[in-house]
Formats: structure tokens, C-alpha cells, sequence
């Protein structure tokens, strides 16, 4: 996980998200069905990738490394395109 990427993250929970919570459940720490709406749009832009369907689902956002993992295999199939 980058700072960036935490940085964002933590904008749309309750608790904060650090190295020590990245595998808690982000709806744990605070993350609702609204704001993965906005942090999946934020991070698509910010990473300039596009999150297909099949990987919107609840395992996606379950935890900060599992969301990081998703984004972190667009990135370099996008910069491999």
C-alpha cells in the first residue's frame, strides 16, 4: 500500500486505516455501501484504471490489502496494455 492510497482511503472511514488495520474489514472501520461508491471512483481516477464489474463485489473492499491487491493487478495490467 502507498501513502496515496491510504491517504484516500482513510477519507471515507471512520477509523483509520494503517499498516497495523490493513487486513481488519473496512466495514469495520467505517466504510459504508455510499462511500465505496466514492472512494471506487476516486481511486479510478487518481490510479487511472477502471474497475470491471466482476471485481465489484464484497471481497473487493473487504479489507485495505485485499482492495489494494485489486487495484494494484489493474494498475499493471493497464501499464502491460
Amino acid at each position: 500500500m502507498d501513502k496515496v492510497f491510504i491517504k484516500i482511503i482513510n477519507t471515507y472511514l471512520q477509523e483509520e486505516l494503517c499498516f497495523d488495520t490493513k487486513d481488519t474489514d473496512l466495514k469495520e472501520l467505517g466504510l459504508d455501501s455510499l462511500a465505496s461508491i466514492e472512494l471506487l471512483l476516486e481511486l479510478e481516477e487518481m490510479y487511472d484504471i477502471t474497475f470491471p464489474d466482476e471485481l465489484l463485489t464484497e471481497d473487493t473492499f473487504s479489507s485495505g490489502s485485499n482492495l489494494w491487491g485489486v487495484l494494484n493487478n489493474l494498475k499493471e495490467n493497464s501499464e502491460a496494455s
